[in-house]
């Protein structure tokens, strides 16, 4: 959220911020970016782009109805807002793109994004996929997380 904070330094309260999220899981980031932007007076306008229909349900379902989120499924690469965000955040997202795609991606979010872009990823080691991957069949995590989580 510290990119968020140093991108909207000096904006005035009530000021709309939007911020679209790439590959948005179960939404969580989304609801953290909610109630940041609405403590510090801004009017958040909120989208997760997600090709998984199981990751959409799961945000729907854990969103509060009152949050101004849009949940949009499909390729991102197709997505096309009436009004490009702020800035666009992909968390844990990369990994799953060959590198001709990250470069796509790293083009796309330069030209949509009217402030800025964020991305985090890692790259794991096979025995932490392997560990991941254990650990997620033994605890009994949702289908969505076992996978997501062993790439």
């Amino acid at each position: 959220l510290k990119f968020l904070q140093r991108l909207t330094a000096g904006w005035a309260p009530g000021t709309e911020l939007r911020v679209a999220d790439l590959g948005y899981g179960q939404g969580g980031m989304l609801r953290r970016i909610h109630h940041w932007a609405t403590g510090r007076g801004f009017r958040p306008r909120l989208t997760g782009v997600d090709m998984n229909p199981r990751c959409r349900a799961l945000a729907e379902a854990q969103t509060p109805s009152d949050m101004n989120i849009t949940w949009h499924e499909g390729d991102l690469f197709d997505w096309a807002p009436a009004e490009p965000p702020h800035a666009i955040i992909s968390a844990l997202f990369t990994h799953h793109l060959d590198t001709p795609d990250v470069i796509r991606l790293l083009g796309w979010q330069e030209q949509t994004a009217s402030h800025g872009w964020f991305v985090n990823d890692l790259h794991r080691h096979w025995i932490a996929w392997a560990g991941f991957s254990v650990l997620a069949a033994v605890a009994r995590w949702h289908d969505c997380v076992r996978h997501d989580g062993a790439l």
